[in-house]
């Protein structure tokens, strides 16, 4: 298995004055990179949470896919490769966000390289390709915990008190 980042795309229509750019990425089925992560009942879950947050309002939004695709290489080394790393400051590079949310156990721990529980990473300020990232639930888990709901706010919370507010970019 070997982890792939889809390109950058709209999350919201750009509003006049809004000058944060917020980079999310979310952790997809291999299937379904494609999709519109603002459909079905996680795409609800996500809409309202980042609507509350104000961020179709207050920053320029896109989202890219992360997910795991089967390769013929051989067994699952657990190992992001450099490939997604590339991907990545290739991304950030050309959005050039102010911050990234990533969202989802297996994709944050790709992306940080790391084997840390997905609790342990959240609640604080990580770097990725020079910029802060911060991490949380994906939206189809929350619909399965109710009670991470909460966790999952208090992480965009974080983000938006730490991100550059208007009129930084």
């Amino acid at each position: 298995m070997a982890w792939t980042l889809g390109a950058a795309r709209a999350l919201y229509e750009p509003t006049a004055g809004a000058s944060a750019r917020w980079l999310l990425l979310i952790e997809t089925p291999a299937d379904s990179a494609a999709a519109d992560p603002l459909a079905g009942d996680t795409g609800k879950l996500l809409d309202n949470m980042l609507r509350a947050a104000g961020l179709p309002h207050s920053a320029r939004a896109a989202w890219a896919a992360v997910s795991r695709q089967a390769t013929a290489a051989g067994p699952d080394t657990g190992e992001p490769g450099l490939a997604l790393q590339d991907s990545l400051n290739a991304l950030v590079q050309a959005e050039k966000p102010d911050v990234l949310i990533i969202m989802g156990r297996l994709a944050t721990q790709a992306l940080l390289q790391s084997a840390e529980p997905l609790g342990k990473l959240r609640g604080q300020t990580h770097q990725l390709a020079g910029v802060p990232a911060f991490v949380t639930y994906d939206a189809a888990y929350l619909l399965r915990s109710l009670p991470d709901k909460a966790r999952a706010w208090d992480d965009l919370c974080l983000a938006q008190q730490l991100a550059p507010g208007p009129g930084s970019a």
